[in-house]
């Protein structure tokens, strides 16, 4: 019978903030990683490996390092990203030659007929108009 060894993330590894680091794609030391997660470098060491044998990151044991794979990378927010807030989804009923306002995004209704719109907002748009 096989023996499984089993991994357990500790609960003092900040998983997002490990991924944030590795997500540059280039190779970080253990060393820098435990003074930036504030975890134990064996702990590190174990939880890397692990994900290596994953194919999710590549470790180098002989110089304690470790980098993300590329195909996993986008896999992971930016801290920015963490940072913004989600986008708005509405359904709206637009009356004809109407306008609304959501989030600082102007939805402008230009023909004569009332129109059901459904909409995701975020940051980036700031006016949305509609002719038919």
């Amino acid at each position: 019978m096989r023996s499984h060894r089993h991994y357990t993330c500790e609960p003092n590894l900040d998983v997002e903030k490990f991924f944030a680091f590795l997500k540059d794609e280039t190779w970080h030391s253990v060393a820098e990683l435990s003074e930036q997660t504030e975890t134990e470098a064996d702990k590190l060491v174990e939880y890397s490996q692990f994900l290596a044998g994953k194919g999710i990151v590549k470790y180098d044991d002989q110089n304690q390092r470790v980098k993300i794979e590329p195909e996993w990378s986008h896999m992971f927010p930016d801290e920015t990203e963490l940072a913004e807030p989600r986008s708005t989804v509405a359904n709206l009923i637009i009356p004809g030659k109407t306008s609304v306002v959501i989030q600082s995004t102007r939805i402008s209704n230009l023909s004569r007929i009332e129109l059901e719109v459904t909409v995701r907002i975020d940051k980036r748009i700031r006016e949305v108009a509609i002719n038919l």
